[in-house]
């Protein structure tokens, strides 16, 4: 048996309705905890009613991301975690084939499923993580065929949004900081389980469908402040800025930065950068051998993937 754990605020009849309807559709068994991030009129904790698998534990905040998995992740019953984001829907045998890969026995600890992109769903969303050799992440296999992920290699590591973890692995590195309210979160804690021994698998063909950025809305002031946020948190943290790094570091984001500052209008993403910084303490050595296997990732190459999909964002949805 898996836990499958969901953080919403969603209002009644919308996407976690639908998400749970597709894990109500499952080929196996499972539980699932919704943490209920202090919806209005608590309406999340009223759509779980309607699912009899389905536990809702209200907040009396938002709490974001981090904090809610935890709290997911220490009350779950079983050895394995599923978690999603409750803009998701899964295929009926997602949780089953997402599961397949952990071996905690091999070193094992995480899988990652393959989220289709909900405007065109003949492509990939993600298939977890990449990262460069300045830790700055991007969506693993994000615009390739659906195809591609077949014969794909595995990725660092997994993004929550679609992701099974080993339950004892995951405790035992502490979790998700809970420092990042949201985003990054997932790289920092994939570093720590591969600093512990871990491994990632990609599950090719575990799928599910995901409408990106639809809770805060793709370029919006709260998303660039929350995304800035974590990556200087994670620079600091993990000790990315050396010398040699810096020239690096500096022209990545300023590309980013300049480009939020054109088109969203905003430079929320430099505020929440500094933010970041001075709220992490350097306490982990810089991850070179990580480093090292997704450092093969090319810049411009995934500069112009983000171009294009904020352009696919910005045109109409389906239907």
């Amino acid at each position: 048996m898996a836990t499958v754990i969901v953080p919403s605020r969603a209002p009644a009849g919308g996407r976690l309705d639908r998400l749970l309807d597709s894990l109500a559709a499952q080929t196996v068994e499972h539980e699932t905890i919704v943490i209920d991030n202090a919806s209005p009129g608590g309406s999340v904790t009223a759509t779980c009613s309607r699912y009899g698998f389905a536990e809702a534990v209200p907040l009396e905040r938002n709490a974001g991301f981090s904090a809610p998995m935890n709290i997911g992740a220490r009350r779950a019953a079983s050895d394995t975690l599923v978690l999603l984001n409750d803009d998701c829907v899964c295929d009926p045998d997602f949780v089953e084939r997402l599961v397949a890969p952990l071996d905690p026995g091999l070193g094992v600890v995480m899988s990652s499923g393959v989220l289709r992109d909900w405007r065109h769903p003949e492509l990939i969303d993600s298939a977890g993580m990449e990262l460069d050799r300045t830790l700055l992440v991007y969506d693993y296999l994000n615009g390739e065929p659906i195809a591609a992920a077949a014969s794909a290699a595995d990725p660092i590591g997994p993004s929550p949004k679609a992701a099974a973890y080993d339950r004892d692995a995951f405790l035992s590195v502490g979790g998700f900081d809970e420092r990042l309210f949201a985003y990054w979160e997932d790289v920092d804690l994939a570093l720590r389980m591969l600093e512990a021994g871990g491994t990632c698998r990609l599950a090719p063909d575990a799928f599910g469908t995901h409408e990106h950025s639809a809770t805060l809305g793709s370029g919006s002031k709260a998303k660039n402040a929350l995304t800035g946020f974590g990556r200087g948190y994670v620079l600091r943290k993990w000790s990315v800025a050396s010398p040699s790094r810096l020239p690096s570091i500096l022209a990545r984001d300023l590309v980013i930065l300049a480009g939020q500052a054109l088109v969203d209008r905003t430079l929320s993403g430099a505020s929440g950068r500094i933010r970041g910084w001075r709220a992490a303490v350097p306490t982990h050595p810089y991850p070179a051998a990580t480093a090292a296997r997704g450092g093969g990732s090319p810049y411009a190459r995934n500069l112009l993937r983000r171009l294009r999909r904020r352009r696919k964002l910005s045109a109409p949805g389906p239907g």
